[in-house]
């Protein structure tokens, strides 16, 4: 949920407290029913009605796609324990397999993509080699030291780790003497 859905979940919270409190004090007999009978037959055929009415159900319908939103999003990994879930984010997975391949003999560069999948994680590796390696070499010992740091640091089985040599390059710039 963004910080504009929060503002708004906010007011609106604050609104039907208001509304709640005015129900509370209605069924006290603290408010007279002629009063909410006259307030409510006051604003029956005002436009102005209409639009509160029109922006109550629009920030309502916001609020809900947002609530359905966060559910269907799931951006971590949920172990559950004895002593309560322990969620680790993808984008910490991320991190862990870009670290792992940039301490891979022969790999200049790393973008890394990570999904969920059926039982664990799908990794997508995009990979700038230096000239003097050997690809199938270089991609197999990145497959296996990717699975390895996932198996031992989160405690999941990769499902599938694709890698894809991008460029053939060495990124090393001579740095400037002057």
């Amino acid at each position: 949920m963004g910080i504009l859905d929060r503002i708004i979940l906010t007011i609106y919270t604050f609104l039907l407290t208001f509304l709640s409190l005015g129900v509370i004090l209605l069924s006290l007999r603290l408010i007279s029913m002629d009063w909410v009978r006259t307030s409510i037959e006051s604003i029956a055929g005002r436009w102005e009605a209409g639009l509160v009415g029109a922006v109550f159900l629009l920030v309502s319908l916001r609020l809900l796609l947002a609530g359905l939103r966060s559910r269907r999003g799931g951006k971590s990994i949920t172990h559950h324990t004895n002593l309560g879930d322990v969620h680790v984010s993808l984008d910490a997975v991320e991190n862990l397999v870009e670290k792992t391949a940039r301490h891979t003999r022969g790999v200049r560069g790393v973008k890394v993509s990570v999904q969920h999948a059926n039982a664990g994680v799908s990794i997508i590796l995009k990979i700038v080699v230096s000239p003097d390696s050997n690809i199938p070499a270089v991609t197999d010992e990145i497959q296996q030291r990717v699975s390895e740091s996932i198996k031992n640091t989160v405690g999941i089985e990769p499902v599938d780790i694709r890698v894809v040599v991008d460029n053939i390059a060495n990124d090393f710039k001579a740095k400037r003497v002057e």
